[in-house]
């Protein structure tokens, strides 16, 4: 796909991935539009890319606040235009046994990383599937790929969002909307920000080594997904062995890969976002 001209909604993308990606889309001549709900880093982000020379536009938007991302999206399509791709990336982590986070900390974090797609996608779909065509690009993790301790209900977000991704391009399949593409985005753990610390042994290192920066995923989903239209691709490619061994082994036997890679300590030196920002 030629990005020229093409109208993307970023969601999260005051910084890390989202800002790195809206980076990408700028050089490609997009036309992007930003949303965070940190008004603060928002007016950074905007600004600095003003300083570049882009000419962008940002609204502050709290993505698990309907209302706001109803209203936001009606003001986008009067003054801005229908958007082409929008790329779900807002989220956020409460790391620490299941137990020992609060009800509202589990809350919020399945408002942000999986209900809050589905705003948005109510947003902005229905146009998408009356023009058939569009490309809706919602991030997901490895973690949704295979569960990890102090991640468990982190992972089971990340799992919703594949399952919403496949399943809606299925039903736009099913429609006759072939025009409009879904994408889900699988990044291992980024070495900076909100999982800085996370690591896995050296044989875990080897097989399923972090993302080294944020612009490693940005670079996948502006080149893997909306040029070539993956569906799920995995960062590093090499993720894609948590499919194979989840396919062929026992889930017994899967535990103790698991365990070999050192994935049961994971997050025990977590230095990242344990509070959710």
């Amino acid at each position: 796909m030629n990005l020229k001209n093409k109208k993307v909604l970023v969601t999260g993308a005051a910084k890390g991935i989202g800002l790195a990606t809206v980076k990408r889309l700028l050089k490609k001549e997009a036309k992007v539009v930003l949303w965070d709900f940190q008004k603060d880093d928002l007016a950074t982000a905007t600004q600095s890319l003003q300083n570049e020379g882009y000419d962008v536009f940002s609204q502050v938007c709290d993505v698990t606040n309907k209302e706001e991302v109803y209203n936001n999206a009606e003001i986008i399509k009067k003054d801005f235009g229908n958007i082409d791709i929008l790329i779900n990336n807002a989220g956020t982590v409460y790391t620490g046994y299941m137990l020992d986070r609060s009800d509202e900390e589990l809350e919020n974090m399945i408002n942000v990383n999986f209900t809050s797609m589905i705003y948005t996608i109510r947003a902005f779909m229905p146009t998408m599937l009356k023009n058939n065509k569009g490309h809706i690009i919602n991030i997901s993790s490895a973690s949704s790929l295979i569960g990890a301790p102090k991640l468990a209900v982190y992972a089971a977000t990340k799992w919703a969002v594949m399952g919403l991704t496949e399943s809606l391009r299925l039903e736009a399949i099913k429609m006759g909307k072939r025009g409009v593409k879904f994408s889900s985005i699988h990044p291992n753990f980024l070495k900076k920000g909100l999982f800085e610390g996370t690591k896995l042994n050296i044989l875990g290192s080897i097989f399923a080594p972090g993302v080294k920066s944020h612009d490693k995923v940005a670079q996948v989903i502006v080149n893997r997904a909306i040029r070539f239209g993956f569906h799920s691709p995995k960062i590093p490619w090499i993720m894609n062995q948590s499919v194979l061994l989840r396919a062929l082994l026992p889930s017994s036997l899967l535990v103790k890969f698991g365990s070999l890679y050192g994935l049961n300590k994971m997050m025990d030196e977590h230095t990242g976002y344990k509070d959710g920002r």
